[in-house]
């Protein structure tokens, strides 16, 4: 596995419990709430309902009394926080903000940083482990049922319950994403290995996160006895999951015509590329003149072929966004959420960037200091390629 794993120990791990008395996000409310009030942060940047219905979104949120409308736990991200982090920071401020956020979020900012889109610099970064999530039609359908739908949520996973949760799967992203546990974090709430109805454990991984926990005033404990082994769990089932979906994805477009196919339901709308969070040019290439065909063209290659489908160059747009950044995927699905048409994106990108990452011995968001791959140049590189130097 790429990174260490909060139950495997850390020289600064810290543990305190948080009592939930069967009501999590109640509990991790007043925790955020008491951030802001003992003036550990200014503001916390946090998945909260939009008024009276059950549309979460992330909302930076100063006022404490606020905190009652946070659903920091639910199981819902209608766009990945790792671009809003991005924003918030990206110009230096000297307001100390936190942000919560789950594994593919922290990746995902990760990646800003290091092309200079994102800071750290007065950021306590909150670090959620990741049962999955639901699409968003999914949840607000849910939400509809359930009075407490995310504590019979986190009840339903924490358990290690595979299975539909009332008929209703997460994502095929979440189900494919090994990486439940998010890294290069300042505090962590544990969820994975922990009864969330009596509580849930509080890691703190470096000084700023020792700091914020020590303000709280929580009672300290020892590392979750079953953390451990739930981890490894959920892991090897993503995992195996994951390598079904690729396998079957790859077998779907091993041809040049099985490609075609799977995008040909393209119009490009390009909100895959918009809800990418790691997607981070100023400018694409796709919405400027050079993809301004003259009309002549259209009719010129009609003629060619005997017929030309529009809107033209989409399987061109995703092979291009692929070999862009392919080494920055992490995973998260929101391409596939955002798309109208619903083509498998997700799959046909992290089966490329599978290949990518592994090529380059890089994965996304694993180390603030780590140099992107296309970044960096390294003399004895992909010498199976281009042969030794000389």
């Amino acid at each position: 596995m790429p990174w260490d794993r909060s139950e495997q120990g850390n020289a600064m791990a810290q543990f305190a419990t948080l009592d939930t008395e069967g009501k999590p996000t109640q509990a991790v409310r007043r925790l955020l709430a008491d951030l802001i009030d003992k003036g550990v942060v200014e503001a916390v940047l946090t998945p909260a309902r939009q008024g009276p219905g059950n549309v979460v979104m992330q909302t930076l949120v100063s006022d404490a009394r606020k905190m009652e409308l946070a659903e920091p736990l639910a199981p819902v991200v209608w766009t990945n926080a790792g671009t809003l982090v991005s924003s918030l920071t990206y110009n230096p401020t000297g307001t100390p903000v936190a942000a919560v956020m789950r594994s593919c979020e922290v990746r995902a900012f990760v990646e800003r940083t290091k092309l200079n889109q994102g800071s750290r610099e007065n950021l306590l970064l909150i670090g959620l482990d990741c049962l999955g999530r639901f699409e968003n039609r999914d949840y607000l359908a849910l939400a509809r049922r359930h009075e407490d739908l995310t504590a019979e949520f986190l009840a339903h996973a924490a358990a290690g319950n595979a299975e539909a949760f009332d008929g209703v799967h997460v994502t095929n992203a979440c189900n494919a994403c090994e990486f439940p546990v998010a890294p290069s974090v300042d505090l962590r709430l544990c969820l994975i290995g922990v009864d969330t109805s009596r509580e849930v454990v509080l890691e703190a991984l470096t000084e700023s996160g020792e700091r914020a926990l020590s303000s709280l005033g929580l009672p300290a404990c020892e590392a979750p006895s079953g953390r451990g082994e739930a981890t490894r769990k959920l892991e090897g089932e993503r995992v195996a999951f994951r390598d079904a979906l690729f396998a079957t994805y790859r077998e779907k477009t091993a041809t040049v015509d099985g490609l075609i196919e799977a995008t040909a339901a393209c119009i490009n709308c390009y909100n895959c590329r918009v809800a990418c969070p790691v997607c981070y040019c100023r400018e694409c290439v796709f919405t400027t003149d050079l993809f301004r065909h003259n009309s002549s063209k259209y009719l010129m290659w009609s003629r060619k072929k005997g017929m030309v489908k529009m809107p033209t160059d989409t399987l061109f747009y995703h092979l291009t966004r692929m070999i862009h950044m392919s080494t920055m995927c992490v995973g998260c699905g929101q391409c596939s959420s955002a798309c109208p048409n619903d083509i498998d994106v997700m799959e046909m990108f992290r089966t490329t960037a599978e290949d990518t990452q592994a090529r380059f011995d890089y994965l996304p968001g694993r180390d603030f200091d780590e140099k992107l791959p296309m970044a960096t140049f390294h003399e004895d590189e992909l010498q199976d390629v281009s042969g030794p130097g000389k």
